[in-house]
């Protein structure tokens, strides 16, 4: 009985800690504003954010806002993860794990014209990754 204690303690233990190393984006609330420009993210399917290390949050109302801030910052590491929300769905999605365009038509909120989308099926045209992105 002890041994079985044991087992379980420790599983549950490991499953803790593997779940605490997860980072998940922070949702947009009413007020904030974009950590580039300052204005309000108002247009929740073109928002971004930036998790830092030390677990800051840095939300972007516009993708080339976000592209614009790395480009711009000092702070060269690695952050924790990037996080865009899909165009259609306006679900996050991992910035590594998403596809992305650039549309001349829809207007995003500083004129960036990037898109964000989880299916790759959705991009009509050339599709673009997160590391080929530039402001």
């Amino acid at each position: 009985m002890q041994r079985l204690h044991r087992i379980v303690s420790l599983s549950l233990f490991f499953l803790a800690a593997c779940a605490a190393g997860q980072v998940g984006p922070v949702p947009i609330d009413d007020g904030d504003a974009c950590s580039f420009c300052r204005m309000a993210i108002s247009e929740r399917q073109f928002a971004a954010e930036i998790i830092k290390n030390d677990e800051t949050v840095l939300k972007f109302d516009d993708i080339a806002c976000l592209l614009r801030y790395r480009e711009r910052s000092e702070d060269k590491t690695k952050p924790a993860a990037i996080f865009v929300t899909d165009y259609d769905t306006k679900d996050w999605v991992k910035a590594e794990d998403a596809f992305f365009m650039r549309s001349e038509t829809i207007k995003t909120p500083m004129g960036g014209g990037i898109l964000a989308y989880r299916d790759k099926a959705k991009i009509q045209g050339q599709s673009l990754r997160f590391e080929d992105l530039k402001p």
